[in-house]
């Protein structure tokens, strides 16, 4: 892994050059390929003398990403605003490659790490994006293992790290379905260090009965284009988001569906997950295309192979009193918005 190597190197001699407080910032919902890079990213940076808070945006929602933390005992802070960051004085971003609340506190981007298609032209001292890996895990796997500051050393805080990065794999690669051969080579060289009753638990955590009734709207509300299907599940509480994505990838295994799209509102926002087994179809480029980019140049969605999500801000409508007109208002918006992409708003009414 010479090629790993190299690249640790470099983000280490990224790190060294930023004296104080860092913060790794998971942009969107944390997820256990977010939680495991941003954790490993972090303890790459203690080896080399750095503090290092891992922060997150919106909160912990999907039930066993909460397991995930407790479990392995995740240290996080969450930042809800941008005089959150002024104690720090670096950032890194994992699993994501672009960001708008710790830009606008004007920090240093230290280091960008992830797998995603790229939005916009990702600015930091060190960039390490790749496109062909399944999960960020896989990179920040490689390197902990060929860093010389021996991060993962035998012990307890190695086996939990080992745990947690073998998690974020095999979720972010449909418990390896979409694996890489490097998603493969990465897990491999963790998987005597890995805690296989924790890894296990994780993988089987029970749906909670919120999620169950989210995945109930949406099959109440499904709409079938051909081999497209869509929802829309109403108001959803910000701790039960993920539930958004649980529907979509439920809707997803109606016979002759190849994508499907779920969508609810959580906290002021419009806010949407889409999975596919369309070859020819790219999330990120769909969902671009299809809602947009927002007032600060970024696409108001994103993805990789098989999966995306968008998040459109509401702004003032949020305040709206009338709560149901508002959601048939944006309902409809969205609706439309599909059927257009995808050719069909002439065969509806």
């Amino acid at each position: 892994m010479d090629g790993a190597e190299s690249r640790v190197g470099q983000l280490l001699e990224a790190l060294r050059k930023h004296e104080g407080r860092h913060v790794v910032v998971i942009r969107g919902y944390p997820d256990p390929d977010s939680l495991a890079s941003a954790w490993a990213h972090q303890k790459l940076a203690a080896s080399v003398g750095i503090e290092c808070d891992i922060a997150h945006l919106p909160l912990v929602s999907r039930a066993e990403n909460r397991a995930m933390v407790n479990l392995l005992d995740l240290p996080l802070v969450r930042v809800t605003a941008p005089e959150d960051l002024d104690r720090y004085s670096a950032l890194s971003l994992v699993d994501a490659n672009s960001i708008e609340l710790p830009r606008s506190a004007g920090l240093p981007c230290v280091s960008i790490v992830d797998h995603h298609a790229i939005q916009g032209k990702p600015v930091a001292d060190f960039v390490d994006i790749r496109l062909g890996v399944g999960a960020a895990s896989t990179i920040y796997t490689e390197y902990v293992i060929e860093a010389p500051t021996r991060v993962l050393e035998s012990g307890t805080i190695a086996t939990r790290l080992a745990t947690a990065l073998a998690y974020g794999i095999r979720s972010d690669t449909d418990d390896l379905l979409h694996a890489s051969a490097d998603d493969l080579r990465a897990l491999a060289s963790i998987i005597e260090l890995v805690d296989t009753d924790v890894l296990s638990a994780l993988s089987r955590y029970a749906i909670p009965s919120s999620s169950m009734r989210i995945m109930r709207r949406a099959l109440e509300a499904m709409q079938v284009e051909g081999t497209w299907v869509f929802a829309g599940v109403g108001q959803v509480r910000s701790q039960d988001r993920d539930a958004i994505g649980q529907a979509a990838d439920f809707l997803l295994r109606r016979e002759g569906i190849k994508t499907a799209i779920t969508f609810g509102l959580v906290e002021g926002w419009i806010d949407g997950s889409l999975r596919t087994t369309d070859a020819s179809l790219d999330p990120a480029t769909w969902l671009r295309d299809a809602f947009g980019i927002g007032p600060l140049g970024m696409p108001y969605g994103g993805g990789r192979r098989g999966k995306g999500g968008f998040q459109i801000p509401l702004g003032p409508l949020a305040a709206c009193p009338n709560q149901d007109a508002l959601w048939q208002v944006v309902r409809e918006m969205i609706e439309d918005t599909i059927r257009k992409r995808i050719g069909t708003s002439d065969e509806v009414g």
